[in-house]
C-alpha cells in the first residue's frame, strides 16, 4: 500500500456526513491520507498525575480526585446553565466547573473518583479548574496513564471528533504495510520511524520520545523533497541555454547622466552580479532584495535597457495593476530619450509609448507591436503569461515583489515564438527573506542584495498612539496638511465586521467626519476591491495632491511612490506582519521631509506589545523578519504562497541543524540520483513539490 491508495474521498469513509465532509474539505481536508496528515497540535500528559496542593493558576493540570457537591444553578443574565462541583485528593480540595452541559450531573452521580485534565484559573468562581476533560476511574491510576493527542478544532468538529475519526482510519488500515516515499538508506542514517510507523507515533503515542522522532521524521522529509526540487529545477534549468548579454557601458552612462545622483557601491556590485549570469549562456535566476528606496527600479531599468538595445524584448510584471502603471510612468520618463518602444497592458486598456510619449491602444494593436518587436519592454501584471500574447525574442523576465518563475513557466511564455532559448530572470523584492526561508524555499535562485540606506533618507519617526492621544496625533496630521504634505491611513481589511479591526470604509467615513470643519483637507479611499479605473484615478489625483489623506488598505504596501507624503498612521498593527509594518512604514519619508509612523493598536495581547516593541527598536526589515520568523512561524510568513507544505515543516523552518541536514544529504543524494529511476515514490513527491513551488 502507497500513500496514494489513502487518496480516500472521506465521504466514502463511515460515520462522516456531508456538510463534515464539506467543512472538512474547506480546511484542506479532503482523503484519508489528509485526515492522517492532520496532526495534533499539542499532547495531554495524563501519565503525570498531581497533587491538589501543588498545582499553580494558569497551568494545564492532570489530577485524580472523588467528585462530591455537585449544584447545578442557571445564568439568566448570560443564559448560560452551570455545573459546579468540588475535586478532592488526600492534599486538599478545589472546585470545577462545567458550562451549559447539564447532562453531566447524571454522569457524574454516585460521586466518582475522576481523572480530570484542565487548565487551573482564577475567576468570578474563584480558583477552579474550567471545563474541564475527565474520565472515570475504573481501574487503577497506573492503567489511565497515557498520552492524549489534542487537534486543533474546526467550527464544532472538536479535538475528540478528530480522535475518534483517526483512530477509526488506524483501526482499519495497516500503516506498517505502507510503502515509504524516504529511501531505507535515509532512515537508516538517522534512525527515523517508517512512515506507517511514525504515523501511529504521531497519533497513539505510547512515549513522548516516539513524538519527537516522529514529529523529526516528517520535518526532515518535507525538506528533504522541498530540497531534491529546487536542486532538480536548477539543474533542468542549467541544461537549456539562453542568449549571451554583455553590458553597453556607453548606453548606460548615457542613461544614468540624467539623475542628479551616482550609482551606490551596492548597485555598481549588484549590476556586475546580474551581468556575470548574463554572460554565462546559461538562464539567469536571480532574486534581488534591497529595502523600500533602496535603488532595486533603477537598476531593473539599466538591465532592461541594455536587453532592449540588443533588439531583445523584456517583460516587466508587478503585483497590482496600480504599480504597473506607476512603472510604465517611470519607463517611459526615464527612457525618453531612447527609441525603445514600451507598452503596458491592465484590465483597464493598452497602452504604448516611446520617447516619453504615451497613446491609449486596443490589445490587438499591442500585439501587432509584440509580434513585430516594435514593442521592447512590456509592463503589466502576471496576467502577461496567462494570456496568450505572442512575442518575438524575450530576452529577460522581470518581476516584482517575490514571484517565481520556473521552467516550466518560461517555457510557456516562449511557445509562441521561434526562440531556441529561454529568458534570463530577476525576481525583485523589498521582503526580506530570513536564512532558513531561503535555504528551505528559495535554493533554486541566486541572491543579490542592496542594503544601503536609501538615498539620504532620514529615519522614519515612529510611535505607538493610545486612544486617548489620537486627538493629539489628527492636530499633527492637520499641521503637515497645511505644510503641503500627505497622509497614508492603513486598515488591515476592507469591509466591516463584529470585532474591534478597523476596516477602509468605516474608517474613510470616520476621518471624513473628524476633517469635516475643514474644508481645505481632501479624503480619499484606495483597496483592492475597487474597479482598476477607480484605483488608477485615486492614485493619479495622490500623485498631483488632489487627495491630502488617503484611507487605505495594504494594497499601497508595495511600489507607490509619493514625495509628498510624510505621515502613515496604521490601524491595528497587531494584525500585520512586522516585515509588512516595516514596507508599510517604508511609503513615507521617501524625499528630504521627515517622515512619521503612528501605529494605533486595538487589542494588545502581551505579543502583540513584544512584536510592537520590537519593530520600535529593530535596525532592519531582515532583523524583523527573522524574528517574525521565530515568533509565528514559517506559515504565517509565506501566507498562501507555499500552501500544501505541511505545518510541521513550516514550524521546523526555525530549526537550522534539520534544515542543513536534509539540504546537506539532498546535494549527496541527488549527485548519485539525478533521475531518481530507483525510488519512484520519492520522485512522486519531488514532482509534488515542484508544482507547489513553481506553478
Amino acid at each position: 500500500m502507497t500513500l496514494e491508495d489513502l487518496e480516500i474521498d472521506l465521504r466514502e469513509f463511515r460515520g462522516i456526513g456531508y456538510k463534515t465532509a464539506l467543512k472538512l474539505a474547506e480546511n484542506k481536508i479532503k482523503t484519508v491520507r489528509d485526515l492522517l496528515y492532520y496532526f495534533p497540535y499539542k499532547y495531554q500528559d495524563l501519565s503525570q498525575i498531581q497533587k491538589i496542593q501543588d498545582l499553580k493558576v494558569n497551568q494545564d493540570v492532570v489530577i485524580v480526585g472523588k467528585v462530591s457537591n455537585l449544584k447545578f444553578f442557571s445564568s439568566p443574565r448570560k443564559r448560560m446553565f452551570i455545573l459546579q462541583g468540588i475535586v478532592s485528593d488526600d492534599t486538599g480540595s478545589l472546585k470545577i466547573v462545567w458550562y451549559n452541559q447539564p447532562f453531566l450531573l447524571k454522569t457524574l452521580s454516585g460521586n466518582p473518583t475522576l481523572l480530570i485534565y484542565g487548565k487551573l484559573v482564577k475567576n468570578n468562581f474563584g480558583i477552579n479548574i474550567q471545563s474541564p476533560k475527565f474520565e472515570i476511574v475504573k481501574g487503577s491510576k497506573v492503567e489511565m496513564a497515557r498520552i492524549i493527542p489534542i487537534y486543533s478544532a474546526i467550527g464544532n468538529l472538536t479535538s475528540n471528533f478528530f480522535a475518534r475519526l483517526i483512530k477509526g482510519v488506524l483501526e482499519k488500515y495497516d500503516l506498517n504495510s505502507l510503502a515509504d516515499p524516504l529511501p531505507s538508506e535515509v532512515l537508516a542514517k538517522f534512525n527515523y520511524p517508517s512512515i506507517g510507523q511514525a504515523l501511529y507515533f504521531i497519533h497513539q503515542p505510547k512515549r513522548f520520545e516516539e513524538i519527537k522522532l516522529a514529529q523529526e521524521r516528517f520535518s526532515f522529509e518535507e525538506l528533504f523533497y522541498l530540497q531534491l526540487a529546487l536542486l532538480k529545477e536548477r539543474e533542468s534549468l542549467a541544461k537549456n541555454r539562453a542568449v549571451i548579454f554583455e553590458i553597453d557601458n556607453n548606453i548606460t552612462k548615457k542613461f544614468l547622466e540624467q539623475f542628479s545622483f551616482k550609482l551606490t557601491d551596492g548597485q555598481r556590485r549588484v549590476i556586475n552580479e546580474i551581468f556575470a549570469d548574463l554572460k554565462s549562456g546559461v538562464p539567469m535566476n536571480r532574486l534581488l532584495q534591497g529595502e523600500t528606496g533602496a535603488g532595486k527600479t533603477l537598476v531593473a531599468e539599466i538591465l532592461a535597457l541594455n536587453v532592449a538595445s540588443k533588439d531583445y524584448q523584456v517583460i516587466f510584471m508587478a503585483p497590482t495593476e496600480i504599480l504597473a502603471q506607476q512603472h510604465f510612468g517611470r519607463f517611459l520618463k526615464d527612457f525618453s530619450n531612447f527609441n525603445i518602444g514600451l507598452g503596458l497592458i491592465t484590465s483597464g486598456g493598452a497602452f504604448y509609448g516611446e520617447r516619453g510619449f504615451k497613446a491609449v491602444k486596443d490589445i490587438n494593436f499591442i500585439q501587432r507591436f509584440l509580434v513585430s518587436g516594435k514593442i521592447k519592454i512590456l509592463i503589466g501584471t502576471h496576467s502577461l503569461i496567462e494570456n496568450e500574447f505572442s512575442f518575438q525574442r524575450v530576452g529577460l523576465v522581470i518581476v516584482d515583489e517575490q514571484q517565481r518563475f520556473g521552467l516550466e513557466q518560461r517555457k510557456r511564455l516562449i511557445q509562441a515564438t521561434n526562440q531556441n532559448f529561454l529568458p534570463h530572470f530577476l525576481s525583485m523584492s523589498a521582503t526580506p527573506i530570513p536564512r532558513t526561508l531561503a535555504l528551505a524555499f528559495y535554493g533554486d535562485l541566486d541572491f543579490s542584495q542592496l542594503d544601503e540606506k536609501p538615498f539620504g533618507q532620514q529615519p522614519i519617526k515612529t510611535y505607538i498612539v493610545l486612544k486617548e492621544k489620537e486627538g493629539n496625533m489628527w492636530q499633527f496630521v492637520l499641521k503637515e496638511i497645511n505644510e503641503g504634505h500627505q497622509v497614508f491611513v492603513i486598515c488591515p481589511r476592507v469591509e466591516d465586521r463584529e470585532d474591534d479591526v478597523k476596516s477602509v470604509k468605516a474608517e474613510y467615513e470616520r476621518i471624513k467626519s473628524i476633517f469635516t470643519p475643514y474644508e481645505n483637507v481632501r479624503i480619499g479611499m484606495l483597496h483592492g476591491k475597487m474597479k482598476a479605473n477607480e484605483k488608477e484615478k485615486i492614485l493619479k489625483e495622490m500623485q498631483v495632491n488632489r487627495i491630502n489623506i488617503l484611507v487605505s488598505s495594504s494594497v499601497v504596501e508595495v511600489g507607490i511612490d509619493l514625495p509628498l507624503a510624510t505621515v502613515i498612521i496604521i490601524q491595528s498593527p497587531e494584525r500585520f506582519g512586522l516585515a509588512q509594518l516595516y514596507q508599510l512604514r517604508g511609503r513615507v519619508g521617501r524625499s528630504v521631509h521627515q517622515g512619521y509612523c503612528f501605529l494605533l493598536p486595538q487589542k494588545l495581547s502581551p505579543r502583540s506589545k513584544l512584536r510592537l516593541k520590537y519593530f520600535l527598536q529593530a535596525k532592519s526589515a531582515l532583523e524583523l523578519a527573522e524574528y517574525d520568523l521565530r515568533l509565528r512561524g514559517g506559515g504565517e510568513l509565506l501566507g498562501e504562497k507555499q500552501a500544501g507544505i505541511p505545518d510541521l515543516a513550516m514550524k521546523s523552518l526555525t530549526n537550522i541543524k534539520l534544515l542543513e541536514r536534509a539540504k546537506d544529504l539532498a546535494r549527496e543524494f541527488y549527485k548519485q540520483n539525478a533521475n531518481f529511476n530507483r525510488y519512484p515514490l520519492l520522485k512522486r513527491e519531488i514532482l509534488k513539490r515542484k508544482k507547489i513551488l513553481f506553478v
